[in-house]
Protein backbone atom coordinates (compact mmCIF):
# COMPACT_ATOMS: atom_id res chain seq x y z
CA UNK A 1 0.00 0.00 0.00
CA UNK A 2 1.34 3.58 -1.08
CA UNK A 3 2.68 5.86 2.08
CA UNK A 4 1.08 8.66 0.39
CA UNK A 5 -2.58 7.00 0.96
CA UNK A 6 -4.70 8.84 3.26
CA UNK A 7 -8.06 7.52 4.65
CA UNK A 8 -10.89 10.02 3.40
CA UNK A 9 -12.38 11.79 6.54
CA UNK A 10 -16.14 13.38 6.28
CA UNK A 11 -17.18 10.42 4.77
CA UNK A 12 -20.81 10.35 3.68
CA UNK A 13 -22.95 6.79 3.92
CA UNK A 14 -24.78 6.86 0.55
CA UNK A 15 -26.60 3.51 0.40
CA UNK A 16 -29.86 2.05 1.87
CA UNK A 17 -29.54 1.50 5.22
CA UNK A 18 -32.61 -1.67 5.36
CA UNK A 19 -30.60 -3.40 2.31
CA UNK A 20 -27.19 -3.04 4.26
CA UNK A 21 -28.94 -3.76 7.88
CA UNK A 22 -32.34 -5.63 7.01
CA UNK A 23 -33.11 -9.00 6.88
CA UNK A 24 -31.48 -11.14 4.66
CA UNK A 25 -32.91 -12.57 1.91
CA UNK A 26 -33.60 -16.06 0.90
CA UNK A 27 -33.73 -18.63 -1.96
CA UNK A 28 -37.72 -19.22 -1.13
CA UNK A 29 -37.92 -15.32 -1.32
CA UNK A 30 -36.25 -15.02 -4.21
CA UNK A 31 -38.39 -17.96 -6.43
CA UNK A 32 -41.38 -16.40 -4.84
CA UNK A 33 -40.51 -13.43 -6.98
CA UNK A 34 -40.00 -14.98 -9.63
CA UNK A 35 -43.79 -16.65 -9.30
CA UNK A 36 -42.60 -19.48 -8.40
CA UNK A 37 -44.57 -20.22 -5.34
CA UNK A 38 -43.28 -22.60 -2.40
CA UNK A 39 -39.89 -24.56 -2.52
CA UNK A 40 -38.08 -27.24 -0.63
CA UNK A 41 -35.00 -26.50 1.23
CA UNK A 42 -33.44 -29.81 0.79
CA UNK A 43 -32.03 -31.59 -2.50
CA UNK A 44 -34.14 -34.27 -2.70
CA UNK A 45 -37.99 -35.17 -1.41
CA UNK A 46 -38.60 -37.37 1.50
CA UNK A 47 -39.33 -40.51 -0.67
CA UNK A 48 -35.92 -40.40 -2.19
CA UNK A 49 -33.24 -39.97 0.16
CA UNK A 50 -32.12 -43.25 0.34
CA UNK A 51 -31.79 -43.68 -3.34
CA UNK A 52 -30.30 -39.72 -3.77
CA UNK A 53 -27.43 -40.70 -1.12
CA UNK A 54 -26.46 -43.74 -2.71
CA UNK A 55 -26.32 -41.36 -6.04
CA UNK A 56 -24.95 -38.32 -4.89
CA UNK A 57 -22.05 -39.51 -1.66
CA UNK A 58 -18.72 -40.85 -2.92
CA UNK A 59 -17.81 -44.18 -1.93
CA UNK A 60 -21.39 -43.96 0.53
CA UNK A 61 -19.71 -41.71 2.69
CA UNK A 62 -21.99 -40.45 5.61
CA UNK A 63 -25.02 -38.02 4.41
CA UNK A 64 -23.87 -34.06 5.77
CA UNK A 65 -26.34 -33.64 7.99
CA UNK A 66 -28.33 -30.62 7.59
CA UNK A 67 -27.82 -29.00 10.66
CA UNK A 68 -24.07 -29.15 10.23
CA UNK A 69 -22.16 -25.81 10.46
CA UNK A 70 -20.49 -25.61 6.72
CA UNK A 71 -17.44 -23.45 8.04
CA UNK A 72 -16.68 -25.66 11.31
CA UNK A 73 -12.99 -26.07 12.27
CA UNK A 74 -12.87 -29.49 10.68
CA UNK A 75 -14.95 -28.72 7.23
CA UNK A 76 -13.18 -25.08 6.65
CA UNK A 77 -9.76 -26.95 4.93
CA UNK A 78 -12.39 -28.67 2.64
CA UNK A 79 -14.66 -25.72 1.82
CA UNK A 80 -11.83 -22.73 1.95
CA UNK A 81 -8.57 -23.80 2.66
CA UNK A 82 -6.48 -21.19 3.78
CA UNK A 83 -3.56 -19.86 0.78
CA UNK A 84 -0.45 -20.57 1.82
CA UNK A 85 1.14 -17.24 0.67
CA UNK A 86 -0.94 -15.63 2.82
CA UNK A 87 0.74 -13.75 6.30
CA UNK A 88 -0.87 -15.04 8.79
CA UNK A 89 -2.46 -12.86 12.11
CA UNK A 90 -0.36 -9.66 10.32
CA UNK A 91 -1.51 -6.64 12.20
CA UNK A 92 0.30 -4.24 9.57
CA UNK A 93 -0.97 -0.64 9.97
CA UNK A 94 -3.66 -1.75 12.08
CA UNK A 95 -3.44 -0.81 16.27
CA UNK A 96 -6.29 -3.49 17.77
CA UNK A 97 -6.45 -3.85 21.47
CA UNK A 98 -5.85 -7.52 22.26
CA UNK A 99 -8.55 -6.89 25.32
CA UNK A 100 -11.71 -8.60 23.34
CA UNK A 101 -14.10 -7.63 26.44
CA UNK A 102 -13.62 -3.77 25.62
CA UNK A 103 -16.20 -1.84 26.03
CA UNK A 104 -14.30 1.58 24.75
CA UNK A 105 -15.79 2.10 21.23
CA UNK A 106 -13.25 0.85 18.42
CA UNK A 107 -11.36 3.96 16.41
CA UNK A 108 -12.12 2.20 13.35
CA UNK A 109 -16.26 1.90 13.90
CA UNK A 110 -16.88 4.85 11.39
CA UNK A 111 -15.22 5.20 8.10
CA UNK A 112 -13.96 7.84 9.09
CA UNK A 113 -11.98 5.83 11.70
CA UNK A 114 -11.08 3.19 9.01
CA UNK A 115 -7.65 1.20 9.01
CA UNK A 116 -5.53 1.51 6.15
CA UNK A 117 -4.70 -2.05 5.02
CA UNK A 118 -2.26 -3.68 2.26
CA UNK A 119 -3.17 -6.95 0.43
CA UNK A 120 -2.49 -10.19 0.89
CA UNK A 121 -2.35 -9.77 4.49
CA UNK A 122 -4.14 -11.61 6.81
CA UNK A 123 -5.34 -9.03 10.04
CA UNK A 124 -7.05 -9.95 13.20
CA UNK A 125 -9.95 -7.20 14.52
CA UNK A 126 -13.12 -8.45 16.84
CA UNK A 127 -16.52 -6.85 17.43
CA UNK A 128 -18.50 -6.59 20.57
CA UNK A 129 -21.93 -6.24 19.72
CA UNK A 130 -24.76 -6.62 16.99
CA UNK A 131 -25.07 -3.89 15.06
CA UNK A 132 -21.23 -2.66 15.21
CA UNK A 133 -19.04 -2.20 12.23
CA UNK A 134 -15.54 -2.09 11.73
CA UNK A 135 -13.92 -0.15 8.84
CA UNK A 136 -10.94 -0.66 6.33
CA UNK A 137 -9.93 1.02 3.31
CA UNK A 138 -7.32 0.74 0.83
CA UNK A 139 -6.60 2.74 -2.56
CA UNK A 140 -6.05 1.04 -5.99
CA UNK A 141 -3.72 2.69 -8.50
CA UNK A 142 -5.01 0.26 -11.25
CA UNK A 143 -8.01 -1.80 -12.31
CA UNK A 144 -7.83 -5.31 -10.58
CA UNK A 145 -10.05 -7.86 -9.39
CA UNK A 146 -10.72 -7.48 -5.84
CA UNK A 147 -11.37 -10.86 -3.67
CA UNK A 148 -12.18 -9.54 0.09
CA UNK A 149 -12.28 -12.31 2.76
CA UNK A 150 -13.44 -12.74 6.43
CA UNK A 151 -13.40 -15.51 8.46
CA UNK A 152 -15.60 -15.47 11.91
CA UNK A 153 -15.22 -17.57 14.58
CA UNK A 154 -16.71 -21.23 14.33
CA UNK A 155 -20.06 -20.29 16.32
CA UNK A 156 -22.99 -20.50 15.63
CA UNK A 157 -24.50 -17.70 17.63
CA UNK A 158 -22.13 -14.62 15.67
CA UNK A 159 -23.25 -13.51 11.80
CA UNK A 160 -20.62 -11.04 10.62
CA UNK A 161 -21.95 -9.73 7.23
CA UNK A 162 -18.67 -8.30 4.76
CA UNK A 163 -19.49 -5.14 2.44
CA UNK A 164 -17.00 -3.71 -0.05
CA UNK A 165 -18.08 0.11 -1.00
CA UNK A 166 -15.99 2.70 -3.63
CA UNK A 167 -15.89 6.08 -2.93
CA UNK A 168 -16.83 8.96 -4.39
CA UNK A 169 -14.08 11.88 -4.42
CA UNK A 170 -16.94 14.25 -5.95
CA UNK A 171 -19.10 14.18 -3.34
CA UNK A 172 -17.14 12.00 -0.52
CA UNK A 173 -19.45 9.50 -0.49
CA UNK A 174 -19.28 5.49 -0.15
CA UNK A 175 -21.40 2.95 -2.13
CA UNK A 176 -22.21 -0.56 -1.55
CA UNK A 177 -20.84 -2.15 -4.71
CA UNK A 178 -20.55 -5.87 -3.36
CA UNK A 179 -21.49 -8.11 -0.45
CA UNK A 180 -21.52 -11.22 1.34
CA UNK A 181 -24.18 -12.09 3.97
CA UNK A 182 -23.87 -15.69 4.68
CA UNK A 183 -25.59 -17.80 7.63
CA UNK A 184 -24.14 -17.39 10.84
CA UNK A 185 -20.77 -18.92 11.65
CA UNK A 186 -19.67 -19.03 8.14
CA UNK A 187 -16.54 -17.29 6.16
CA UNK A 188 -17.56 -14.39 3.98
CA UNK A 189 -15.89 -14.06 0.50
CA UNK A 190 -16.93 -11.35 -2.12
CA UNK A 191 -15.16 -10.11 -5.47
CA UNK A 192 -15.61 -7.29 -7.47
CA UNK A 193 -13.66 -5.91 -10.64
CA UNK A 194 -12.58 -2.49 -9.53
CA UNK A 195 -12.00 0.57 -11.53
CA UNK A 196 -9.35 2.47 -9.86
CA UNK A 197 -9.84 4.07 -6.46
CA UNK A 198 -10.18 4.17 -2.86
CA UNK A 199 -12.37 1.48 -1.59
CA UNK A 200 -13.94 0.62 1.97
CA UNK A 201 -14.35 -2.58 3.61
CA UNK A 202 -16.96 -2.88 6.54
CA UNK A 203 -17.73 -5.56 8.61
CA UNK A 204 -21.17 -5.35 10.07
CA UNK A 205 -22.44 -7.56 12.94
CA UNK A 206 -25.65 -9.03 11.80
CA UNK A 207 -25.56 -11.25 15.45
CA UNK A 208 -23.72 -11.62 18.16
CA UNK A 209 -24.01 -12.65 22.13
CA UNK A 210 -20.71 -11.38 23.02
CA UNK A 211 -17.28 -10.19 22.01
CA UNK A 212 -15.91 -12.00 19.23
CA UNK A 213 -12.51 -11.87 16.74
CA UNK A 214 -12.25 -12.29 12.97
CA UNK A 215 -9.30 -12.38 10.32
CA UNK A 216 -10.00 -10.34 7.41
CA UNK A 217 -8.14 -9.83 4.16
CA UNK A 218 -7.53 -8.32 0.67
CA UNK A 219 -6.56 -10.03 -2.05
CA UNK A 220 -5.70 -8.40 -6.39
CA UNK A 221 -5.65 -10.53 -9.42
CA UNK A 222 -4.04 -9.01 -12.45
CA UNK A 223 -6.34 -12.04 -14.85
CA UNK A 224 -10.28 -12.56 -14.66
CA UNK A 225 -13.28 -14.15 -16.22
CA UNK A 226 -15.87 -12.22 -17.45
CA UNK A 227 -17.87 -13.09 -14.86
CA UNK A 228 -16.55 -12.34 -12.05
CA UNK A 229 -17.16 -11.11 -9.00
CA UNK A 230 -19.28 -14.02 -8.46
CA UNK A 231 -17.73 -14.97 -5.11
CA UNK A 232 -20.39 -14.11 -3.10
CA UNK A 233 -23.22 -16.47 -2.38
CA UNK A 234 -25.21 -13.21 -1.45
CA UNK A 235 -24.99 -12.17 -5.25
CA UNK A 236 -25.04 -15.32 -7.26
CA UNK A 237 -26.84 -15.04 -10.07
CA UNK A 238 -29.41 -18.11 -11.53
CA UNK A 239 -27.60 -20.76 -13.86
CA UNK A 240 -30.60 -21.69 -16.04
CA UNK A 241 -31.07 -25.50 -17.04
CA UNK A 242 -29.23 -26.98 -19.90
CA UNK A 243 -26.62 -23.89 -19.67
CA UNK A 244 -22.54 -24.33 -18.62
CA UNK A 245 -19.82 -21.73 -17.22
CA UNK A 246 -17.21 -21.46 -18.79
CA UNK A 247 -14.78 -20.06 -16.63
CA UNK A 248 -11.12 -19.50 -14.53
CA UNK A 249 -10.41 -19.17 -10.52
CA UNK A 250 -7.88 -16.66 -10.51
CA UNK A 251 -6.56 -16.98 -6.83
CA UNK A 252 -6.71 -19.48 -3.80
CA UNK A 253 -9.64 -17.90 -2.72
CA UNK A 254 -11.45 -17.69 -5.68
CA UNK A 255 -15.13 -19.37 -5.80
CA UNK A 256 -17.43 -19.40 -8.39
CA UNK A 257 -21.12 -19.12 -7.23
CA UNK A 258 -24.41 -19.89 -9.46
CA UNK A 259 -27.92 -19.92 -8.03
CA UNK A 260 -29.41 -23.27 -9.00
CA UNK A 261 -33.34 -22.86 -9.24
CA UNK A 262 -35.05 -26.66 -9.56
CA UNK A 263 -38.74 -25.43 -10.32
CA UNK A 264 -39.75 -28.95 -11.49
CA UNK A 265 -38.93 -32.12 -9.89
CA UNK A 266 -36.42 -34.06 -12.38
CA UNK A 267 -33.23 -35.84 -13.36
CA UNK A 268 -30.15 -33.70 -13.23
CA UNK A 269 -26.69 -34.46 -14.76
CA UNK A 270 -23.90 -31.93 -13.72
CA UNK A 271 -20.50 -31.95 -15.10
CA UNK A 272 -17.17 -30.55 -13.93
CA UNK A 273 -14.42 -30.75 -16.73
CA UNK A 274 -10.78 -29.05 -15.61
CA UNK A 275 -8.23 -30.13 -18.38
CA UNK A 276 -5.55 -30.30 -16.16
CA UNK A 277 -3.96 -33.05 -14.33
CA UNK A 278 -1.95 -30.38 -11.51
CA UNK A 279 -5.41 -28.69 -10.70
CA UNK A 280 -7.84 -30.32 -7.79
CA UNK A 281 -11.32 -28.25 -8.62
CA UNK A 282 -14.64 -29.11 -7.59
CA UNK A 283 -18.17 -28.53 -7.08
CA UNK A 284 -19.82 -27.96 -3.81
CA UNK A 285 -23.91 -28.31 -3.22
CA UNK A 286 -25.30 -26.11 -0.68
CA UNK A 287 -28.87 -26.22 0.62
CA UNK A 288 -30.82 -22.91 0.41
CA UNK A 289 -29.78 -22.35 3.95
CA UNK A 290 -25.99 -22.67 3.00
CA UNK A 291 -25.12 -26.38 4.32
CA UNK A 292 -23.11 -28.54 2.50
CA UNK A 293 -25.34 -31.47 1.11
CA UNK A 294 -22.29 -33.27 -1.49
CA UNK A 295 -19.72 -32.64 -3.66
CA UNK A 296 -18.87 -33.32 -7.24
CA UNK A 297 -15.31 -33.44 -8.70
CA UNK A 298 -13.38 -32.58 -11.55
CA UNK A 299 -13.96 -34.50 -14.64
CA UNK A 300 -16.42 -36.65 -13.44
CA UNK A 301 -19.96 -36.75 -14.33
CA UNK A 302 -22.93 -36.76 -12.10
CA UNK A 303 -26.91 -38.17 -12.12
CA UNK A 304 -29.08 -36.67 -9.76
CA UNK A 305 -32.16 -38.76 -9.98
CA UNK A 306 -35.93 -37.35 -8.98
CA UNK A 307 -34.45 -33.61 -7.93
CA UNK A 308 -37.34 -32.25 -5.63
CA UNK A 309 -38.28 -28.50 -6.52
CA UNK A 310 -35.88 -26.04 -4.23
CA UNK A 311 -33.51 -23.33 -4.71
CA UNK A 312 -29.93 -24.45 -4.39
CA UNK A 313 -25.92 -22.68 -3.86
CA UNK A 314 -23.30 -24.45 -6.53
CA UNK A 315 -20.09 -23.38 -5.52
CA UNK A 316 -16.94 -24.02 -7.95
CA UNK A 317 -13.81 -23.82 -5.55
CA UNK A 318 -9.87 -25.72 -5.60
CA UNK A 319 -9.85 -27.93 -2.92
CA UNK A 320 -6.51 -27.43 -2.25
CA UNK A 321 -5.61 -23.72 -2.89
CA UNK A 322 -3.80 -24.68 -6.26
CA UNK A 323 -5.12 -22.52 -9.20
CA UNK A 324 -4.20 -21.50 -12.71
CA UNK A 325 -5.88 -18.34 -14.11
CA UNK A 326 -4.87 -19.43 -17.30
CA UNK A 327 -6.58 -22.54 -17.47
CA UNK A 328 -10.64 -22.77 -18.16
CA UNK A 329 -12.99 -24.86 -16.28
CA UNK A 330 -16.25 -25.97 -17.97
CA UNK A 331 -19.43 -27.01 -15.66
CA UNK A 332 -22.83 -28.02 -16.73
CA UNK A 333 -26.28 -28.35 -15.67
CA UNK A 334 -28.64 -30.25 -17.93
CA UNK A 335 -31.96 -31.33 -17.14
CA UNK A 336 -32.71 -35.02 -18.28
CA UNK A 337 -35.78 -35.87 -20.61
CA UNK A 338 -38.58 -37.02 -18.27
CA UNK A 339 -38.59 -40.66 -20.17
CA UNK A 340 -35.36 -41.45 -19.11
CA UNK A 341 -36.05 -44.39 -17.02
CA UNK A 342 -31.71 -45.41 -16.52
CA UNK A 343 -29.74 -42.57 -16.12
CA UNK A 344 -26.79 -44.71 -15.76
CA UNK A 345 -27.09 -44.92 -19.83
CA UNK A 346 -27.57 -41.01 -20.57
CA UNK A 347 -25.04 -38.86 -21.42
CA UNK A 348 -25.35 -35.18 -22.33
CA UNK A 349 -23.49 -32.21 -23.42
CA UNK A 350 -23.85 -28.63 -24.58
CA UNK A 351 -22.50 -27.91 -28.08
CA UNK A 352 -19.75 -25.42 -28.56
CA UNK A 353 -21.37 -22.36 -29.26
CA UNK A 354 -23.52 -23.47 -26.07
CA UNK A 355 -27.01 -23.15 -28.18
CA UNK A 356 -27.60 -26.52 -28.54
CA UNK A 357 -28.16 -29.73 -26.41
CA UNK A 358 -26.39 -32.94 -27.65
CA UNK A 359 -27.67 -36.48 -25.73
CA UNK A 360 -26.46 -40.30 -26.01
CA UNK A 361 -28.65 -42.47 -25.28
CA UNK A 362 -27.75 -46.39 -24.51
CA UNK A 363 -30.45 -48.72 -24.67
CA UNK A 364 -32.05 -49.13 -21.93
CA UNK A 365 -31.95 -45.14 -21.40
CA UNK A 366 -35.65 -44.73 -22.39
CA UNK A 367 -38.31 -47.43 -22.91
CA UNK A 368 -38.46 -49.86 -25.79
CA UNK A 369 -34.86 -48.06 -26.95
CA UNK A 370 -33.01 -51.35 -28.90
CA UNK A 371 -30.27 -49.27 -30.27
CA UNK A 372 -28.01 -46.37 -29.69
CA UNK A 373 -29.34 -42.81 -30.34
CA UNK A 374 -27.65 -39.61 -30.50
CA UNK A 375 -29.94 -36.61 -30.81
CA UNK A 376 -29.12 -32.55 -31.27
CA UNK A 377 -31.69 -30.46 -29.33
CA UNK A 378 -34.13 -33.96 -29.47
CA UNK A 379 -34.00 -34.31 -32.94
CA UNK A 380 -31.99 -37.99 -33.69
CA UNK A 381 -29.59 -38.61 -36.46
CA UNK A 382 -29.85 -41.41 -37.84
CA UNK A 383 -26.87 -43.22 -38.54
CA UNK A 384 -27.74 -44.70 -41.98
CA UNK A 385 -28.78 -42.09 -43.49
CA UNK A 386 -25.02 -40.88 -43.41
CA UNK A 387 -23.78 -40.97 -47.05
CA UNK A 388 -20.93 -39.07 -47.23
CA UNK A 389 -17.98 -38.36 -49.75
CA UNK A 390 -15.26 -35.97 -50.36
CA UNK A 391 -12.37 -35.12 -52.75
CA UNK A 392 -9.53 -32.92 -53.47
CA UNK A 393 -8.62 -30.71 -56.08
CA UNK A 394 -5.12 -31.13 -55.90
CA UNK A 395 -5.62 -34.96 -56.33
CA UNK A 396 -8.07 -34.81 -59.54
CA UNK A 397 -9.93 -38.63 -59.73
CA UNK A 398 -10.05 -39.55 -56.13
CA UNK A 399 -13.00 -39.96 -53.81
CA UNK A 400 -13.33 -41.42 -50.45
CA UNK A 401 -16.27 -41.32 -47.94
CA UNK A 402 -18.20 -43.06 -45.46
CA UNK A 403 -21.92 -44.78 -46.00
CA UNK A 404 -24.47 -45.59 -42.91
CA UNK A 405 -25.83 -48.98 -43.08
CA UNK A 406 -28.29 -50.77 -41.98
CA UNK A 407 -26.46 -51.98 -38.87
CA UNK A 408 -24.48 -49.00 -38.73
CA UNK A 409 -24.41 -47.27 -35.14
CA UNK A 410 -22.84 -44.53 -33.21
CA UNK A 411 -20.87 -45.15 -30.47
CA UNK A 412 -20.17 -43.32 -27.00
CA UNK A 413 -16.54 -43.62 -27.16
CA UNK A 414 -14.77 -40.20 -28.10
CA UNK A 415 -17.64 -38.23 -28.55
CA UNK A 416 -17.11 -34.62 -28.07
CA UNK A 417 -17.63 -31.50 -29.01
CA UNK A 418 -15.48 -28.74 -30.34
CA UNK A 419 -13.61 -26.74 -33.32
CA UNK A 420 -12.60 -28.84 -36.37
CA UNK A 421 -10.38 -26.89 -39.10
CA UNK A 422 -8.77 -28.58 -42.28
CA UNK A 423 -7.50 -27.54 -45.33
CA UNK A 424 -10.83 -27.51 -47.18
CA UNK A 425 -13.22 -26.45 -44.19
CA UNK A 426 -13.83 -24.56 -40.81
CA UNK A 427 -16.51 -25.42 -38.22
CA UNK A 428 -16.93 -23.57 -34.99
CA UNK A 429 -20.19 -25.57 -33.76
CA UNK A 430 -18.41 -28.89 -34.76
CA UNK A 431 -19.27 -32.54 -32.96
CA UNK A 432 -16.87 -35.96 -33.43
CA UNK A 433 -18.55 -39.06 -33.27
CA UNK A 434 -17.81 -42.28 -33.88
CA UNK A 435 -19.53 -44.77 -36.12
CA UNK A 436 -19.42 -48.47 -35.96
CA UNK A 437 -20.34 -50.51 -38.91
CA UNK A 438 -19.91 -47.98 -41.19
CA UNK A 439 -19.03 -48.30 -44.64
CA UNK A 440 -15.83 -46.90 -45.74
CA UNK A 441 -14.80 -46.39 -49.55
CA UNK A 442 -11.84 -45.23 -51.97
CA UNK A 443 -11.89 -44.93 -55.09
CA UNK A 444 -9.93 -43.64 -58.05
CA UNK A 445 -11.50 -42.77 -61.62
CA UNK A 446 -8.52 -42.42 -64.73
CA UNK A 447 -8.69 -42.16 -68.19
CA UNK A 448 -6.38 -44.30 -69.58
CA UNK A 449 -5.56 -46.11 -73.17
CA UNK A 450 -4.04 -49.78 -73.24
CA UNK A 451 -2.15 -50.01 -70.22
CA UNK A 452 -3.80 -49.89 -66.36
CA UNK A 453 -2.13 -47.02 -64.55
CA UNK A 454 1.35 -48.47 -62.77
CA UNK A 455 -0.13 -50.45 -59.14
CA UNK A 456 -3.28 -50.22 -59.73
CA UNK A 457 -4.35 -53.67 -62.10
CA UNK A 458 -7.82 -54.12 -63.32
CA UNK A 459 -10.08 -51.70 -62.71
CA UNK A 460 -12.98 -52.69 -61.09
CA UNK A 461 -15.44 -50.94 -63.91
CA UNK A 462 -14.43 -49.99 -66.97
CA UNK A 463 -16.38 -47.64 -69.33
CA UNK A 464 -15.49 -46.38 -72.75
CA UNK A 465 -14.04 -42.84 -73.21
CA UNK A 466 -14.60 -42.19 -76.92
CA UNK A 467 -11.60 -41.02 -78.48
CA UNK A 468 -9.31 -38.18 -78.18
CA UNK A 469 -8.65 -35.83 -80.35
CA UNK A 470 -6.01 -37.68 -82.88
CA UNK A 471 -8.92 -40.36 -82.88
CA UNK A 472 -6.79 -42.84 -80.82
CA UNK A 473 -9.75 -44.58 -78.27
CA UNK A 474 -9.68 -44.57 -75.35
CA UNK A 475 -11.09 -45.79 -71.46
CA UNK A 476 -12.46 -44.41 -68.20
CA UNK A 477 -11.40 -47.03 -65.23
CA UNK A 478 -12.91 -46.90 -61.75
CA UNK A 479 -10.93 -48.55 -59.01
CA UNK A 480 -12.75 -48.86 -55.99
CA UNK A 481 -12.22 -50.29 -52.48
CA UNK A 482 -14.96 -50.97 -49.92
CA UNK A 483 -14.75 -52.32 -46.55
CA UNK A 484 -16.70 -52.11 -43.14
CA UNK A 485 -15.30 -49.85 -40.44
CA UNK A 486 -15.05 -47.09 -38.06
CA UNK A 487 -15.31 -43.94 -38.84
CA UNK A 488 -14.87 -41.19 -37.01
CA UNK A 489 -17.17 -38.59 -38.47
CA UNK A 490 -17.16 -34.52 -38.19
CA UNK A 491 -20.95 -33.08 -37.46
CA UNK A 492 -21.65 -29.37 -38.12
CA UNK A 493 -24.05 -28.83 -35.82
CA UNK A 494 -25.56 -25.96 -36.97
CA UNK A 495 -26.75 -27.96 -40.27
CA UNK A 496 -26.81 -31.12 -38.25
CA UNK A 497 -25.00 -32.86 -41.06
CA UNK A 498 -21.72 -34.49 -41.57
CA UNK A 499 -18.93 -32.89 -43.29
CA UNK A 500 -15.84 -34.89 -42.91
CA UNK A 501 -14.58 -37.97 -41.59
CA UNK A 502 -11.85 -37.52 -39.61
CA UNK A 503 -10.62 -41.00 -39.65
CA UNK A 504 -10.08 -42.82 -41.92
CA UNK A 505 -9.65 -40.72 -44.31
CA UNK A 506 -7.40 -41.03 -47.57
CA UNK A 507 -7.12 -37.66 -47.79
CA UNK A 508 -5.54 -37.17 -44.56
CA UNK A 509 -3.27 -39.86 -44.84
CA UNK A 510 -4.74 -42.23 -42.73
CA UNK A 511 -5.54 -45.08 -45.79
CA UNK A 512 -3.37 -45.66 -49.11
CA UNK A 513 -4.81 -46.40 -51.94
CA UNK A 514 -4.03 -49.91 -54.00
CA UNK A 515 -0.69 -47.88 -55.32
CA UNK A 516 0.31 -47.15 -51.87
CA UNK A 517 -0.68 -43.69 -52.28
CA UNK A 518 -1.93 -41.30 -49.98
CA UNK A 519 -3.32 -37.64 -48.93
CA UNK A 520 -1.79 -34.89 -47.42
CA UNK A 521 -4.37 -33.06 -46.36
CA UNK A 522 -4.20 -31.55 -42.51
CA UNK A 523 -6.92 -30.99 -39.68
CA UNK A 524 -7.32 -30.28 -36.59
CA UNK A 525 -10.17 -31.27 -34.19
CA UNK A 526 -9.89 -29.12 -30.75
CA UNK A 527 -11.91 -30.58 -27.87
CA UNK A 528 -14.00 -27.86 -25.84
Amino acid sequence: MSKEFKIPQNVKMDFDTKKVFGPKESIKEVMQTQQEGEYADILNSTDNTEKLISNLIKNKESFVETSKLVDSAAERKVIMPMPKSMLANSLGSMKLSTNATATAVAPNSTPNGAYAINFNTLYTDSITAKGDQRWYAFQLPAEKKLTLYMAPVADTTVDNDLFLYKFDQTNGSVTVVAQSRNKAGMYELLSYVAPAGIYFISVNSYACTAANNFQIMARTSDTWDEAEGDDSMSMAKEMPINSEIIGTLDNSLDQDCRLWLVKETGNYQLQLTVPSIDLKYQVQILSSSQNLITTLDQNKTTNFPNVAPGGYYLKIVSIDGKVDPTVKYNFSLILMPSDVIDTSKYTAMLSTSGKQLIEFLEPGAVKDLKRNALTVDRKEFDPQFIDFSTGRASMPGYQCGGLGEINTQFSLKNLGVGTYTSDLINVSNALICTANNALYFWQLRKKFYHDYPAGYGQPDHTYSGGTDQYGTPYYTGVWRTEASSIIQFIFDVDQMKVVDMYAPNFFYGSMKDRAGVSGNGTHTFTQK
